[in-house]
């Protein structure tokens, strides 16, 4: 059994579906379980939707856009409008009616999950066409708790609805990534780029032969083409490095995908969607030799500073404070430094969750917020990688270890 993953690049538009298809029929079997994004930049559409129910804005136009890129890539490739696909229309429209002025993280868990379960129905309905295919919900398997937009995986309860569903499957399976739910019955969601992880709890469960992601990239490179040029493809990288690429916000892999396959060691493969004869990058649990240095460009970070109020040292006490709310709010810290008075930390820049920081924490610090920032991150540096950094920076914090170095700046 094999998990392939495609994301909303490869499936942006009919000749998507097309190619997906293709490669199913090159490189699958009938005991191939596909995991699929939303389409497009859907997910990004629908996060503009959440945002106007929840305040109450004119929304209307926004669904009759969403529903109009569907359409028109159904219009591409099939011959009517399948009914599997009407009811999610319908369901969208139901479920912005019934969160305006709701919690922002539970409406955005119950509106989202809709673009990946639109293009799964699109998918499936065209895949059916031609072969045995059975669309799966994926809510209905992956059981989560209830920290909306950020889930965590109740693996016992997940790993036995998966293998009693799926374990003697025998057909191509259409799931969703992304989305799981919680023991009430709310759709949740594990985090933005989060289907990389659906496919690798899929995995797991399934003790897969392999997991591939396609990707429109030629394999895992040592930095994002879009902002440099000449990047070096990896042919092979051990699980620890590629999780170290991740932890550093390398936007390859989604950061909770690998623990569970290397727990199980199922090996990872990242392959492009427009170049099939291409071998791509694979993952396992043999150790590399050393690598060329991973950039890694994060833009819109937020530095917040956390003074002491009575002008005693930031001890231990009162970092735990800090540590706590943050875990609290599921916010990872991507760079910190302390000082006898201050505690400073970069996260990514998300608003909600820098007032849920000032609201928690006002009380006890005096808190300073400065954005939007950006983080450079060089993995495995050589004398030579300083010279790929702006040469006009600003620098606010930096810190440098024998392998690593990092630097946050305007």
């Amino acid at each position: 059994m094999q998990i392939f993953k495609f994301g909303g690049a490869s499936v942006k538009d009919g000749e998507g579906v097309k190619n997906l298809e293709k490669v199913l029929q090159k490189f699958g079997d009938d005991r191939t379980l596909v995991v699929v994004s939303a389409m497009g930049k859907m997910t990004n559409k629908l996060e503009e939707l959440v945002d106007l129910v929840v305040e109450g804005a004119v929304y209307d136009p926004v669904i009759e856009e969403i529903c109009a890129y569907h359409r028109g890539v159904i219009g591409d490739i099939l011959q009517e409008i399948p009914s599997t696909y009407v009811k999610w229309e319908e369901s969208l429209k139901g479920w912005c009616s019934k969160v305006k002025g709701e919690d922002l993280l539970w409406s955005y868990d119950q509106i989202v999950p809709h673009g990946e379960l639109m293009s799964t129905s699109i998918i499936a309905a065209y895949l059916q066409r031609s072969s045995r295919c059975t669309w799966l919900d994926a809510r209905e398997v992956i059981r989560t708790d209830q920290y909306f937009t950020e889930a965590n995986i109740d693996w016992v309860v997940t790993e036995k609805r998966i293998t009693k569903e799926l374990s003697q499957m025998d057909q191509v399976i259409v799931t969703q990534g992304f989305i799981g739910s919680d023991a009430e019955g709310n759709s949740t969601t594990l985090g933005r780029e989060g289907s990389d992880f659906s496919g690798s709890i899929f995995a797991y469960c399934l003790e897969a032969e392999s997991f591939t992601v396609w990707k429109d990239v030629k394999g895992i490179l040592n930095a994002d083409p879009r902002v440099m040029e000449d990047t070096e493809k990896y042919d092979f990288l051990s699980y620890r490095e590629i999780t170290e690429m991740t932890y550093y916000g390398a936007q390859v892999i989604h950061p909770k995908t690998l623990k569970p396959l290397a727990q199980k060691n199922i090996p990872l493969k990242v392959r492009s969607f427009e170049e099939l004869n291409t071998e791509g990058t694979l993952i396992s649990s043999q150790n590399t030799k050393k690598t060329v240095p991973c950039f890694v460009f994060k833009d819109n970070q937020l530095l917040v500073t956390a003074e002491v109020k009575d002008h005693n040292f930031m001890n231990e006490q009162k970092l735990g404070m800090i540590l706590q709310v943050l875990d609290l709010l599921n916010v990872k810290i991507n760079l910190m430094q302390n000082s006898a008075l201050t505690f400073s930390f970069c996260i990514d820049n998300k608003e909600f969750k820098a007032r849920k920081i000032k609201e928690l924490l006002n009380r006890d610090f005096i808190l300073s917020f400065e954005s939007p920032l950006k983080l450079a991150t060089i993995k495995n540096y050589q004398p030579d990688s300083f010279n790929f950094l702006p040469w006009n920076r600003s620098v606010l914090m930096e810190q440098k270890t024998s392998l690593n170095y990092q630097v946050l700046y305007r």
